[in-house]
């Protein structure tokens, strides 16, 4: 029973890792309800002929948050 825990465990993070990886267009991520409180935000950090994962979006928008204030 352990081994199979762990095989089920292993395969729900290797799941979650794909969903993190997948790409989306500019356009994609713009429309999607994850983002609809910062869809300013995310319209100008993101190029529009770049692919990008949430993991990336999220990064770019916390490195812009704690940019400096000139």
């Amino acid at each position: 029973m352990a081994v199979s825990a762990k095989k089920e465990t292993k395969c729900v993070k290797t799941r979650e890792k794909e969903r993190m990886e997948l790409k989306f267009s500019k356009e994609q991520i713009l429309n999607s309800a994850r983002y609809i409180g910062n869809r300013d935000l995310v319209d100008a950090l993101l190029e529009e002929d770049k692919s990008y994962s949430y993991e990336m979006v999220e990064n770019l928008m916390e490195k812009y948050r704690k940019g400096k204030v000139k």
